[in-house]
């Protein structure tokens, strides 16, 4: 049975820290003037200026959207189960379910006066307004071939599917199919404008890119149909674009340019000019003069022509796209691990840096992939394969600064978390989980390791009545337990003596935590196990089978983390609630500070929400009228949400102004404000937090 949120479990606010501008898989992006708009799984859309400044939309449906495009000014996408989303202000959406499931909308393309959708099993839909939508007859020989893309241009749509499937329309509901001469499936079609020779290139008229590594043209309206010959590939391509000098395709790890039809160019590698390696689902050619990419985990890639050739940059570089595998908080800081002995860190969960740490020893960047990470204000632990091994205690290290008169004051800052020493392993098996008892640290892995320092440095190995791999080690006052695979439990008072317990499960346990008098063991096919003893454990039902990999609290409620965006929520640890996320990458990890949620997983996901409100005052630190525009500078903390609300007189008829969120780390947010035709001849402000 699915549970119901209560009240005081009301659905989370999520924010990306990492990747930005968000982690989600891009699979439309599309452009009217200066308003870029990119679609992604679970119903999210997010909107630029130029591609810049990207923002997420309020949409009402978490289903998965798969194009987008303009109709005018008009935004139109479409996606999972036939569902169409618009809005003309683009701040409020519409949903116009068509309850098509099991098929899918795919593709969506317009004309100046209609618009033409595709799908599944040969699904066609056509609409003069983006709002209501008719269901066409399927095209001639289409049988149930699926139709994955769509595109118009000179009179003519033109769509396309499995098997090297093409037909055109001039009205979108009477079709003619036409024989391209290949037998992959038509990923993507584009119609490329020009004014010069049809015999020149890029060849104006339609383009498809196909799953086998083909690209073809047409330029007579989809009736014949010609191979470029200089395209040379077995990856699937997902998106095309031409500007008037050269033409672009791009796909599963692949990116060429080509200046001629016989004459392309990969655009994928490692030089500071190439394209990330990556799989791209969309790209296009901006009128303002660049190519742009996006794709997968929010990739955004810009591409500046030179000459023949094209310069490339991802517009975000500082993210990080390793699995992280824990975070915790500690002294006011969380610390994150992964993969290439990664460790990053942050103080306010939006912004992350991260930390250096010496290649030696146990450390290597290639081959280290560190598990686990914990400790206290004293040391912190961080582990992972082959029994790689790296601490960072507590010291204080002078800080000069200058103040706001001009003067040097030097201050002491903590360097735990921050400043790492790389260690001689301990042992060659992996350390998957790090705990803290009684003045003692204690590293567990596989092959039942089981190791304990009081220092960090010096490890010794302690025997258990087990062999199973253990990855997970939690403390009350007075009890230490350690989970693992097959149901493995063991538990000891002492850190020395250990009791292997019956779990009653054969599910592998991967983390467990001592919270508010209970002990929580979680892992796979959603198990969770608890106990107040250590002794006797029972089996909540989480109505999940996704792995669940990690848990924090915040205040009395319990948060657990699991595969593919998997949250749940418990405030008696007996009803666990499914908690909605933006994400379906698997998360690992979750910390809390200050009343905080962040979580880390898969690709460098790293996602927080504030769960407890935060009240601190929003001030407006600067104020001016520029260009016709009122322009406000507001303060904040990261997070905060508020409303920048006028009135004409000060103490009454205060009107409501648009929803602000602080969602980045320097906390302060810049509003232009147009004042209008008839602005009053005076006006108040101030700043609403909604929490």
């Amino acid at each position: 049975m699915a549970l119901a949120l209560p009240p005081r479990l009301s659905a989370l606010t999520w924010h990306w820290s990492n990747p930005l501008p968000n982690g989600n898989f891009i699979t439309g992006i599309a452009k009217n003037g200066e308003v870029s708009v990119e679609v992604a799984e679970l119903g999210r859309i997010y909107l630029g200026n130029d591609f810049y400044d990207w923002a997420p939309c309020v949409v009402p449906t978490t289903n998965d959207l798969q194009a987008v495009t303009f109709f005018g000014n008009r935004l139109v996408a479409v996606g999972e189960n036939g569902m169409v989303v618009y809005s003309d202000d683009y701040v409020n959406f519409t949903n116009v379910p068509l309850n098509t499931a099991p098929n899918w909308l795919i593709a969506v393309a317009a004309s100046p006066d209609r618009l033409v959708a595709v799908g599944d099993n040969a699904i066609l839909y056509t609409s003069t307004n983006g709002a209501n939508w008719t269901a066409e007859a399927k095209p001639p020989k289409v049988g149930s071939d699926w139709l994955v893309s769509a595109a118009y241009g000179d009179g003519k749509f033109a769509i396309g599917g499995d098997n090297g499937y093409i037909a055109t329309s001039a009205d979108g509901t009477s079709w003619t199919s036409h024989d391209i001469g290949t037998s992959g499936s038509v990923f993507w079609l584009s119609h490329v404008s020009g004014s010069g020779s049809p015999t020149n290139f890029p060849y104006a008229g339609f383009w498809a890119a196909t799953d086998n590594g083909e690209v073809w043209y047409s330029t007579n309206n989809g009736l014949n149909w010609n191979q470029f010959s200089g395209v040379s590939s077995t990856n699937i391509f997902y998106a095309l674009a031409a500007n008037t000098a050269t033409g672009l395709v791009a796909g599963d790890d692949d990116v060429q340019l080509g200046s001629h039809a016989a004459n392309w160019k990969e655009q994928t590698g490692t030089g500071i000019t190439n394209a990330p390696v990556w799989t791209y689902y969309d790209a296009l050619w901006d009128a303002r003069g660049d190519y742009q990419l996006a794709g997968a985990n929010g990739m955004l890639v810009q591409g500046l022509p030179v000459g023949s050739d094209v310069d490339w940059a991802p517009q975000y570089v500082g993210n990080i796209y390793d699995w992280l595998f824990q975070v915790m908080a500690v002294g006011g800081l969380y610390v994150a691990v992964g993969d290439h002995a990664r460790v990053m860190t942050s103080d306010d969960g939006a912004g992350w840096t991260v930390e250096a740490l010496t290649r030696t020893n146990s450390i290597s960047t290639t081959n280290t992939f560190f598990l686990c990470v914990g400790g206290d204000t004293n040391l912190v632990v961080a582990a992972g394969n082959q029994g790689s091994l790296a601490v960072s205690p507590q010291t204080f290290v002078p800080v000069v600064q200058t103040n706001a008169e001009g003067t040097l004051v030097t201050n002491l800052a903590n360097t735990i978390g921050v400043v790492w020493n790389s260690l001689p392993a301990p042992t060659t098996n992996d350390l998957t989980a790090v705990g803290v008892y009684s003045n003692c640290y204690y590293l567990t892995g596989s092959s039942g390791t089981l190791l304990a320092s009081t220092n960090g440095t010096n490890w010794a190995r302690y025997p258990v009545p087990v062999t199973n791999d253990l990855s997970g080690i939690t403390a009350s006052t007075n009890q230490l337990v350690i989970v693992g695979d097959y149901g493995c439990i063991i538990t000891s008072s002492n850190g020395t003596d250990w009791t292997k317990r019956t779990s009653g499960t054969d599910n592998g346990l991967f983390r467990t935590h001592w919270f508010n008098g209970s002990f929580l063991a979680l892992g796979e096919n959603g198990t969770i196990l608890r106990s107040t003893n250590a002794i006797n454990w029972s089996a909540d039902d989480t109505g999940t089978t996704n792995w669940l990999n990690d848990a924090t609290m915040i205040s009395n409620t319990c948060y657990v983390v699991g595969d593919y965006g998997t949250v749940l929520a418990s405030t008696d640890f007996i009803e666990w609630a499914r908690v909605p996320t933006i994400t379906q990458l698997s998360l690992y990890g979750a910390a809390t500070q200050d009343g905080q949620l962040a979580v880390v997983g898969l690709d460098g996901t790293i996602l927080r929400s504030q769960v407890t409100p935060l009240t601190n005052a929003i001030n407006i630190v600067a104020y001016s009228q520029a260009d016709g525009d009122n322009v406000f500078l507001l303060a904040g903390i990261v997070d905060q949400e508020c409303t920048l609300d006028s009135t004409t007189n000060l103490l009454t008829n205060w009107t409501t102004g648009p929803l602000l969120d602080f969602l980045y780390g320097d906390g302060t947010i810049e509003v232009i404000q147009p004042l209008g035709t008839n602005s009053p001849p005076q006006q108040f402000y101030r700043c609403t937090l909604v929490p």
